[in-house]
């Protein structure tokens, strides 16, 4: 009966306690990251807002203008960040915390972006870019300071559309509360990815190769953007990015506990035939 018992409390907990690929919380910064692409001026640990968080800082250094030539001279490299092994088979969520400034809600300052993606798919030469982030660049000429179209605003880069050059509009939620931490969340559910702003759904995406994460990735954009001074500095603070394998539905968890209990009533039924 004890081991029924057992049985029953591994099969409740499992999935909870199988879940995690990885969990960081930036306290240090773990080794597994490494550059992707091209590095932003820092990609660090950092004291912020009561904690240690993660830093992505861009400036000027990194621009196309800047960058050593002909290797590092393409539009490619202005996405600048670090990126980390996934790990995992089948469906999967990516979340992190990003702090969003109330400087960023711009249409004259300085262009800002920045992105949680994940590579998707089983083949590390294929797959599907899932992205989610931030931005206050116009949309039909990035590189423009004095775009009229600017605007501060959550995107979704959607890696299946027709147009797989094209990010979609995810707007600002009312009510939203800059100078605070924002949640930020991708879900493969097994045949779309779902894209969550604080556990709410702005965006869906019938994912074709969503299956499997393979590589997650914090990044920021290098507009290549000078002041007055000549420079192009900005910082992006992110925290608690966490890689897992989807919950199990609760329809799951209840045909484990029938089992369980099944288990348990026939041990105890037999048990009492043999005492006869």
């Amino acid at each position: 009966m004890v081991k029924i018992f057992r049985l029953l409390l591994v099969l409740i907990l499992w999935p909870l306690a199988a879940q995690a690929q990885f969990t960081d919380t930036f306290d240090t910064l773990n080794p597994a990251w490494v550059t992707d692409r091209y590095a932003p001026a820092a990609f660090q640990t950092v004291s912020f807002d009561g904690d240690n968080r993660l830093q992505i800082t861009i400036d000027q250094a990194g621009s196309t203008a800047n960058r050593p030539a002909p290797t590092y001279s393409s539009d490619f490299f202005n996405t600048q960040g670090d990126q980390r092994p996934g790990g995992i088979s089948g469906a999967w969520s990516l979340s992190a915390q990003v702090y969003v400034s109330s400087a960023f809600d711009t249409t004259t300052g300085q262009l800002v972006q920045s992105d949680l993606w994940a590579h998707t798919g089983t083949d590390p030469a294929s797959g599907d870019y899932a992205i989610f982030g931030f931005t206050n660049a116009s949309p039909s000429t990035p590189l423009d300071p004095n775009a009229i179209d600017r605007s501060f605003r959550f995107q979704v880069f959607d890696g299946t559309s027709t147009d797989p050059t094209s990010w979609f509009d995810a707007g600002v939620p009312a009510g939203f509360v800059y100078n605070s931490w924002h949640t930020l969340t991708e879900t493969f559910t097994g045949t779309t990815v779902e894209y969550l702003l604080d556990g709410v759904v702005v965006y869906s995406d019938p994912a074709n190769d969503g299956d499997s994460l393979q590589t997650a990735f914090l990044e920021a954009h290098n507009f290549g953007q000078t002041d007055a001074n000549g420079l192009n500095n900005y910082s992006v603070y992110w925290d608690n990015a966490i890689a897992s394998a989807v919950i199990p539905e609760p329809a799951t968890c209840a045909l484990a506990l029938g089992l369980a209990t099944l288990g348990l009533a026939w041990t105890q039924r037999r048990q009492f035939r043999m005492a006869r």
